[in-house]
């Protein structure tokens, strides 16, 4: 499985330290088809339009390489959460959950 949790910068771009291994997913491991993951993305929703836009840019990378969403996008919105860690458990209770059935 692949699991991604990525940070959104700018404007809803990806941080810089995840380019590399984001273009070398891209680039090299081309035949995930069928590939079961899930993206985590952290954003404020204060910017509006690029809130998780991070996130959304693997959820397109997943989609050109044929990987699996086994459950939809958790947001976590830096405003409302002091927490992401804690916020997410749950969610990845699910996602392991997801997996094994």
């Amino acid at each position: 499985a692949l699991l991604v949790v990525t940070a959104t910068t700018g404007m809803g771009e990806l941080p810089d330290n995840f380019v590399p291994l984001y273009s070398a997913i891209r680039d090299q491991f081309p035949a995930w088809q069928g590939l079961p993951g899930g993206v985590i993305a952290l954003g404020d929703a204060s910017y509006g339009d690029t809130f998780c836009g991070g996130g959304e840019l693997v959820r397109e990378l997943y989609a050109e390489l044929g990987v699996r969403e086994v459950q939809e996008m958790l947001r976590l919105d830096a405003s409302e959460t002091v927490t992401p860690e804690t916020d997410a458990e749950p969610w990845l209770e699910n996602f392991a959950k997801a997996l094994r059935g």
